[in-house]
């Protein structure tokens, strides 16, 4: 028992990955299930679960899975060719974007290890990044003071920073991978830019797998617009309140009561990821 316990925290293959795996044996795989199963893992990475065994904890495994769901993009979702019969060649770009009003394809991009920052502004990516969080102890006024002298030495001001990120200058947001990687390693950044996934949902949006991930689990965890966080505290206070002017008897019933109210939240929230997921 004591060796089980010693060997610490690992965390498997993500069932999206795993339902990809038994749909391509019976020969139904497709760009939807490759994309949830895309999400499944970079959901892990997000959280910095990384893909490992009881028996061995290396990243080995992690790193075979991410190949294979590269081959599937590319397979899936060949690239267009040009006049000369070649294929185009594929973009670097951070700004993907969609090539028309029905392109739902999947593909390849360089993408920044930022929390949403297509939906937010650069600095509170930044901010709420949790890979610079642990780099840069954001959560301390030092690590805040850190972010500051970073972008400045990108060049980039904070009232820039802190604009919305789809309303900054085009001409900064071209620059931005270029500069972010000329002072990365000053500050012990080396990984801030990874290869990762978007998908096109035609003219409505262009998402990274990253994103998705996020959005859906904050919806798994506090519902949309945080109700079930606001309704939460206020079940807290009504019992706090009433929970001393009560028998013991009736304090179990309504402790019953919160906890099966606790549980419905969750179960809604479930299907509204769910609904997200297939939106």
């Amino acid at each position: 028992m004591a060796n089980y316990y010693s060997l610490g925290t690992w965390y498997g293959e993500p069932v999206s990955t795993i339902m990809y795996s038994l749909a391509s044996e019976l020969g139904r795989e497709d760009n939807d299930l490759l994309w949830l199963a895309i999400v499944g893992v970079s959901s892990n990475e997000l959280y910095g679960r990384r893909i490992t065994s009881m028996k061995d904890t290396s990243p080995a495994r992690e790193k075979a899975i991410l190949l294979l769901l590269r081959d599937e993009v590319r397979r899936l979702n060949p690239p267009a060719l040009v006049d000369s019969g070649s294929a185009a060649p594929t973009s670097t770009s951070l700004h993907a974007i969609a090539k028309g009003p029905n392109d739902k394809s999947i593909r390849l991009s360089p993408e920044f290890r930022f929390m949403l920052i297509r939906h937010w502004s650069l600095y509170e990516s930044m901010l709420h990044s949790s890979y610079l969080g642990t780099k840069l102890r954001l959560y301390s006024e030092l690590g805040k003071k850190k972010l500051h002298k970073l972008l400045a030495k990108m060049g980039f001001s904070l009232a820039q920073s802190k604009q919305t990120y789809t309303h900054m200058d085009i001409d900064l947001k071209r620059t931005l991978r270029e500069k972010i990687q000329s002072v990365a390693k000053l500050y012990g950044l080396e990984e801030l830019v990874i290869e990762g996934f978007v998908r096109s949902w035609g003219w409505k949006a262009v998402l990274s797998a990253g994103d998705v991930g996020a959005i859906v689990s904050g919806i798994m965890e506090i519902g949309y617009e945080g109700k079930t966080v606001h309704k939460r505290a206020a079940l807290l206070n009504k019992q706090d309140s009433k929970l001393s002017d009560l028998d013991m008897e009736s304090q179990l019933a309504l402790e019953e009561k919160l906890e099966k109210e606790e549980e419905e939240e969750w179960v809604s929230n479930w299907f509204g990821a769910w609904d997200a997921l297939e939106k």
